[in-house]
């Protein structure tokens, strides 16, 4: 092979590879759902702009294409739309694990969506202690649920500073302005 053609293939390869540098590839896990079931890819906000459609097969299913922006989607079970998860669909590798319904469903594999699943477990964690305690409030006397009340009150503040934060943290990104526009903190007395 001469000179000529060993640059000839390196540019060619480096062309390939530069034209790939907008693609995505999602792995999907689904190992509580049924062989043969659709999984749609959608946008969050106009479920009718549908971006994909694919079979699971053994407990997994896969996705790729080509995005030139960052947009919020859901990839959900077409029998059971709440089946879902919301993630950002962005060049790279992503990696969902699609559950039933009401487990909730995971994502990672690019700096986004990890943040967003870390956000996403926080606020999990903190709500499942939240809903706890107003069971709880709900079958005590009023002195104790006086406390409880406290308690939920200072879960929700740490709850709004999660997301706060997790905003500040992104402003520059479609995360951060995702949740600028999109929350809106309580008022806390």
């Amino acid at each position: 092979m001469t000179n000529k053609a060993l640059i000839r293939l390196a540019v060619a390869g480096i062309a390939f590879c530069s034209c790939q540098s907008d693609s995505y590839k999602i792995k999907g896990y689904a190992n509580h759902l049924q062989d043969g079931d659709t999984i749609t890819l959608a946008l969050e906000d106009n479920q009718q702009k549908i971006l994909g459609q694919t079979i699971i097969s053994e407990g997994n299913f896969n996705m790729k294409g080509v995005t030139d922006t960052t947009v919020f989607c859901r990839a959900y079970l077409n029998k059971e739309p709440l089946t879902s998860i919301s993630f950002f669909l962005e060049p790279g590798n992503i990696t969902i694990e699609l559950h039933p319904y009401p487990t909730p469903s995971r994502v990672s594999g690019t700096v986004l969506n990890n943040e967003w699943q870390g956000l996403n477990d926080s606020v999990q964690t903190l709500g499942d202690k939240l809903i706890r305690l107003a069971e709880e409030a709900s079958k005590t006397d009023a002195d104790n649920r006086q406390q409880l009340q406290q308690t939920i009150d200072s879960l929700h503040r740490k709850i709004s500073g999660c997301i706060k934060n997790t905003a500040q943290r992104n402003k520059t990104n479609v995360l951060g302005k995702y949740i600028i526009d999109n929350y809106k903190e309580p008022e806390f007395k």
